[in-house]
């Protein structure tokens, strides 16, 4: 089911494992965030996502709801959580994510950048 690969996602990304994350993506899949402009490729997507699992000391992403559909699309409203200076900061999530052959080919979240633009660098 897709479910368990965006599952297993997620627990990646609570337990900041950049690579174990990566390795679920197919090699041309697109992450996007829609704040931000979209990443393509793993190099490119790694880029992105380590700087989100960096910032915090702590991950949290709690999955309030789950659907899947025939087709592989696999959505989620989620809070994503980080500890970041001991105090936890809270992004309310949806999610997005393409799913073929156990590999994930997009990932779109669209959440408010403005609690996070203190923490993100401005390059």
């Amino acid at each position: 089911m897709s479910i368990d690969t965006v599952r297993s996602l997620i627990e990646a990304c609570n337990r900041r494992d950049t690579d174990a994350a990566l390795a679920l993506f197919a090699e041309d899949a697109v992450y996007h965030n829609m704040p931000i402009a979209p990443a393509t490729g793993r190099t490119a997507i790694r880029e992105m996502l380590e700087p989100f699992l960096n910032m915090a000391s702590e991950v949290n992403w709690v999955v309030h709801h789950w659907a899947e559909g025939a087709d592989g699309i696999v959505m989620t409203e989620r809070t994503d959580r980080f500890l970041i200076h001991g105090k936890w900061l809270e992004l309310p999530v949806a999610g997005v994510f393409e799913v073929r052959g156990k590999k994930i080919r997009a990932w779109r979240d669209y959440f408010d950048m403005a609690p996070l633009a203190p923490f993100i660098s401005k390059t």
